[in-house]
């Protein structure tokens, strides 16, 4: 039996993390000019969301089995991002500059991370297109494999 695609999606962050009693950047009208200021994070959340609906659509369980499977995570918890990440690398053994890449991902967001390799972070988008074929080539090299 084959194992699934393990995705691991890493999203970005759309809130200020810090502030405290002061306020935060966005309810500063003077900093904020009165435009939103974390536009290009929620496109980037946008982008990921999209990603998991098409992971969804075209790769569905075949016989109650998932082809796919996908761990969303949230990068404000750095320790567990970390250890996670150097999991994907033991796990999947995707080489020693794959492997470094994707453990150092957690400096990168957001990103998608495909049986421990990095395929897409920030200022390298992905399309679904490259994502599908990504997904089948490394179907093919787990069925030639087993």
């Amino acid at each position: 039996m084959i194992e699934p695609i393990h995705v691991l999606l890493i999203r970005e962050q759309a809130e200020q993390l810090t502030g405290g009693c002061c306020g935060t950047v966005g309810d500063d009208e003077l900093v904020s000019g009165g435009r939103e200021i974390f536009t290009d994070a929620r496109r980037d959340q946008v982008a990921l969301g999209a990603l998991h609906r098409l992971i969804r659509d075209f790769f569905p369980p075949i016989d109650g089995k998932e082809q796919v499977r996908v761990d969303v995570v949230d990068p404000r918890n750095q320790f567990y991002l970390f250890f996670r990440l150097w999991r994907e690398v033991w796990r999947y053994r995707p080489g020693l500059r794959a492997g470094l890449q994707t453990a150092l991902q957690l400096f990168s967001l957001p990103a998608v991370i495909v049986n421990g390799q990095v395929i897409s972070r920030r200022g390298r988008p992905l399309d679904a297109d490259t994502f599908c074929q990504t997904v089948r080539q490394m179907r093919r090299r787990m069925e030639t494999t087993d």
